[in-house]
């Protein structure tokens, strides 16, 4: 690992701005949604919402046996393959769901327990689809409740932590002084940098196109900055964003910085840069392997995805 120039160093003290200088966006119901589903004898009207991806393959897994004919697809366009075992259902989505629609999938329990069928709603989105779901429900022991108080103590702490964090980097100047006095810089090892502009693999049919991709690594975090030009017509932002590694560890970043918008190029201007910076809490062990990063606007339809990012 290289220690990072003076321009690198900026860059990244920069990534630390506080929250308060994100740009606000809308309530994003993936950004909270749990792996855990957990069923009532007597289901409410709404149905559970489980947020999947383009190609990402999910998995159920159920507490209790099931009807293996009992799947209902209400789209089974929406899926390239899609099957049902003893206590899971397995569903592969196509590559071309369009963010921000629904549709439905309903089984039914093979015991004569309450309740008998459970529907859920399938949200497509372009970073924070799941990978598998545990959809309980049959009685709980005392067992389950530790596990559930435990997962959220651990849970707890951690925001704790990005809570301090944050609180910590008001504090602090800007600049070079601001990394040192958050303690960015680790004595002589600095900040690590890493070029990844010829690295990164460009997803076919993304809004912007990459022009350089930068990664660093500094005490316990870590950041990737993307120079992106605009070849459309209307403005784009970025709204969200989450790295995925190859295993199906998702990493989701502290606010996106810069707020402003990427302006589209104008002809002889398409060099035009603008630029997003991804920071996430990271312990030097943690980020390590392959990422793909995904990046999306308000509206979820216009999205960047670049593969292939890893860090210093």
């Amino acid at each position: 690992m290289l220690p990072a120039s003076p321009v690198g160093l900026l860059a990244l003290a920069l990534a630390s701005t506080p929250a308060d200088v994100s740009a606000a966006t809308a309530v994003d119901e993936c950004e909270s949604q749990s792996p855990r589903i957990e069923l009532s004898a007597f289901p409410s009207a709404k149905s559970p919402v489980v947020c999947i991806g383009s190609g990402l393959t999910i998995n159920f897994r159920f507490d209790a046996p099931l009807q293996r004919e009992s799947l209902k697809l209400e789209d089974r366009g929406w899926f390239l393959d899609w099957a049902v075992g003893q206590q899971t259902v397995t569903l592969v989505p196509r590559d071309n769901l369009v963010a921000g629609r629904r549709t439905d999938v309903t089984v039914c329990f093979a015991d004569d327990a309450a309740p008998p069928c459970t529907t859920l709603v399938l949200l497509v989105h372009p970073g924070l689809g799941m990978q598998e779901v545990k959809v309980l429900r049959q009685a709980r022991s005392v067992a389950y409740f530790q596990q559930m108080a435990d997962e959220a103590q651990d849970e707890v702490q951690q925001l704790r932590a990005e809570v301090q964090q944050l609180r910590s980097e008001r504090s602090v100047p800007d600049g070079l002084r601001g990394a040192l006095a958050s303690g960015l810089v680790d004595g002589d090892r600095g900040v690590a940098v890493k070029d990844l502009t010829w690295d990164v693999k460009e997803k076919e049919g993304n809004a912007l196109i990459h022009r350089t991709v930068t990664s660093y690594r500094a005490k316990e975090r870590v950041a990737v900055e993307v120079y992106l030009t605009n070849l459309g017509t209307m403005p784009w932002t970025a709204a969200g964003a989450v790295l995925r590694s190859a295993k199906g560890e998702v990493l989701k970043p502290l606010p996106l910085w810069p707020p402003e918008p990427v302006l589209p190029a104008t002809p002889g201007e398409e060099l035009k840069r603008g630029r997003v910076v991804v920071e996430v809490l990271a312990t030097e062990k943690e980020a390590q392997g392959t990422y793909t990063l995904i990046l999306w606007d308000a509206e979820r339809q216009r999205t960047v995805t670049l593969g292939n990012v890893t860090f210093p």
